[in-house]
């Protein structure tokens, strides 16, 4: 089997958090302001409830099939046609969040650091570097993502000392001034800010815990752990930016760390972005491992060479990915991701756990 070892409840968290974060860190809460303006962390917060909840969801639909995960469940809910359809389908998605992740990122290097590098170049290292991890086992993704979370931790750092400087707490009066509707509208762009726990439809049954609660507790301070780290970056962008600048600046905590400025080291963006590029890295492989995995099950039956589908995917990814560099492309693209995001994430498992409860009272009668 490509998991080989179960992973631990640490690894499992690991790698939901990192997986979570992605490219979405730079962007925020540009997004979430469209409508909520300076009450935009309030629709992170909502977002992140709502991450929440559709862990609870799935934790529920991996509790009633524990020994498998759901490439195989799949056919027991709903048949074995319309189960290789669905596989499909998340083989599909988790292809495009891949791909999404790797030429959103491409696209930033692109315009902030690496003007003159050749944007087929930018993708092709980025999923060269990300099939080679995603090629891996299961349990050593795990240990890799693991060695990632001190670089992690080193952004995260960066992001506080860059945030100290000079700001205005006026930014956030007054408070809720936007309404609840704008707020919630809001709440949906942050919402497909956390995608990245779907990764527990797959990995249910290889996590080693001593009760199957612990898995849901352990999903649920990852979730908690992103939220906060979201907060911040949210608090630290409507410091230093008014509600007016929020509408106009697409990357603002590009802007805040390169206005930074610090004695000991120069450029601080330029060395974020480069330490960053290790934490989409994360995002990108996890979602084209999971990717060949619900491919390997398209048929009913378990395809073992999962490297080879890896590098297939990998290589019909940056065959794809060429095409958006035209960035107007990249933004229909984007618009479509997120629509297919609440579709996967959320709607289909929440489908699948009540017609898992409706044929279990069936067959029961």
């Amino acid at each position: 089997m490509i998991h080989l070892k179960k992973i631990s409840i640490n690894q499992l968290m690991c790698l939901v958090v990192l997986t979570q974060v992605g490219v979405s860190v730079l962007s925020i809460p540009y997004a979430e302001s469209r409508r909520a303006g300076h009450d935009s962390w309030m629709s992170i917060l909502i977002g992140g409830i709502i991450a929440q909840v559709v862990i609870i969801i799935i934790y529920q639909l991996g509790k009633r099939y524990p020994d498998r995960s759901m490439q195989q469940y799949i056919f027991s809910i709903i048949g074995k046609p319309l189960g290789s359809v669905m596989n499909l389908f998340f083989a599909l998605y988790c292809a495009q969040s891949s791909l999404m992740v790797v030429i959103s990122y491409s696209d930033v290097l692109n315009r902030w650091v690496l003007f003159q590098t050749p944007w087929f170049v930018l993708i092709g290292v980025s999923l060269v570097l990300t099939a080679f991890i995603a090629s891996s086992t299961l349990r050593s993704i795990s240990t890799i993502t693991q060695s990632i979370l001190s670089m992690f931790l080193i952004c995260v750092v960066i992001i506080l000392i860059s945030g100290i400087g000079k700001g205005d707490l006026r930014n956030f009066m007054p408070i809720g001034t936007h309404g609840i509707g704008s707020i919630i509208k809001d709440s949906i762009p942050a919402f497909w800010a956390y995608a990245g726990y779907e990764l527990l439809l797959y990995v249910f049954p290889f996590v080693k815990c001593n009760k199957k609660k612990d898995i849901l507790i352990a999903m649920s301070i990852a979730n908690g752990l992103t939220t906060l780290f979201y907060l911040i970056i949210t608090f630290i962008v409507t410091y230093n930016f008014s509600e007016n600048q929020l509408n106009t600046i697409t990357e603002p905590m590009v802007f805040i760390l390169r206005k930074f400025r610090w004695p000991v080291v120069q450029s601080l963006d330029i060395i974020f972005m480069t330490i960053w590029l290790s934490v989409t890295t994360v995002t990108a492989y996890v979602y084209l491992f999971l990717s060949a995995r619900y491919f390997a099950f398209v048929g009913g039956k378990e395809i073992r060479n999962h490297s080879r589908m890896v590098w297939i995917l990998a290589i019909l990814c940056f065959i794809v990915g060429i095409w958006f560099q035209d960035r107007q492309l990249l933004f229909k693209f984007s618009e479509y991701h997120n629509k297919s995001t609440m579709i996967m994430i959320a709607i289909v498992p929440t489908i699948f756990l009540l017609i898992s409860y409706v044929r279990e009272k069936v067959a029961k009668e």
